[in-house]
């Protein structure tokens, strides 16, 4: 067993103490009364003892139990299985500091991520690996079909992962390319493709080039979804100079052409993720897939919780007074 919250048991040594005080103070209000003859008993005939403890007892008890569910107990485990008809696509996310530009609603960054949210929506069949990249690339998700997992992790994704000061700020579109094919050639056998989000273009052709030639050996389309304006000029404060953000999608394109697939424009609807979902069911295999998964150590709070309701309501309704 584990807990998810272990401070939560200073609340029981707190309620423990406040029953010490209760009772403490409860014995020196019957003392005082009995020496003023308030707790004669003909004047207390109508108070049932029993209850008042009894009540008591399922008070503290619920309080009590209410104090470990708040601690999150952890025991067991659980087992899920998904299977779905789907391929394999690769979300590389481009996370350079250009991403923050706002010519996309609020910023070219959370439209990513927005468009990221859409796909995991319209392409449930789909298993994903997330890899957000600037000057590197780095895996935050091996493929999985938990799209929840996805979603979660989309919202760690901005440039903060990539400190400007260590050099890991830029573009390297064609070295998350590669770092995607190695990532996808783990399972050969099905069909697989590589969508990349991003506002610019690599300067470093070669790079582009070699990844691109890698990507058509390999049988594996590198898709494009562009996220900028190239209508409208914005402009950033990077390193302390006010600098241009253009958006140039032309790596993008080259890369699609050169592997088959293709590249669009982020629009403010789903239009553009039901375009690449659209190809990409109709030109790479669509292959049966089952993911086991284990979950060690799952939640049980509500052994706890449900019987401290139950006990606070009981003690709470329950009456002091014998009946006549």
């Amino acid at each position: 067993m584990s807990w998810g919250l272990p401070a939560a048991f200073l609340l029981l040594a707190v309620l423990a103490a406040c029953a010490a005080l209760r009772w403490w103070w409860g014995a020196r209000v019957r003392r005082t009364q009995a020496g003023i003859g308030a707790g004669a008993a003909h004047l207390t005939a109508s108070v049932g003892r029993r209850r008042e403890r009894l009540r008591a007892l399922l008070l503290w008890a619920g309080l009590g139990s209410a104090c470990i569910a708040l601690a999150a107990p952890r025991w067991g485990a659980a087992e899920s299985t998904r299977s779905a008809s789907g391929a394999d696509v690769l979300i590389a996310i481009d996370c350079s500091r250009s991403m923050l530009a706002d010519d996309l609603h609020p910023n070219r960054m959370e439209a990513a991520r927005r468009k990221a949210m859409d796909l995991l929506r319209v392409a449930p069949e789909l298993r994903l690996a997330l890899m957000p990249f600037a000057a590197l690339p780095v895996l935050r998700c091996p493929l999985t079909g938990d799209h929840q997992a996805i979603g979660e992790m989309l919202q760690d994704c901005s440039p903060e992962l990539f400190p400007a000061e260590h050099g890991y700020q830029g573009t390297a579109i064609g070295a998350a390319v590669r770092e995607g094919l190695g990532v996808l050639g783990r399972e050969v056998e099905r069909g697989q493709a590589i969508l990349v989000m991003s506002d610019g273009s690599d300067e470093d052709t070669e790079a582009v080039k070699q990844a691109a030639e890698a990507a058509k050996k390999a049988g594996i389309p590198v898709y494009g979804l562009f996220l900028g304006d190239t209508e409208r000029k914005v402009t950033l404060v990077i390193d302390g100079k006010q600098q241009a953000m253009d958006a140039d999608r032309s790596t993008l394109d080259s890369l699609a052409t050169a592997t088959g697939a293709i590249s669009v424009n982020a629009t403010t609807t789903d239009d553009d993720v039901q375009a690449l979902t659209a190809h990409i069911s109709s030109s790479i295999a669509q292959r049966p897939w089952i993911e086991r998964q284990r979950v060690v150590a799952s939640e049980r709070f509500r052994w706890f919780l449900i019987p401290a309701i139950l006990l606070l309501t009981a003690g709470a309704l329950l009456g002091t007074r014998r009946k006549a």
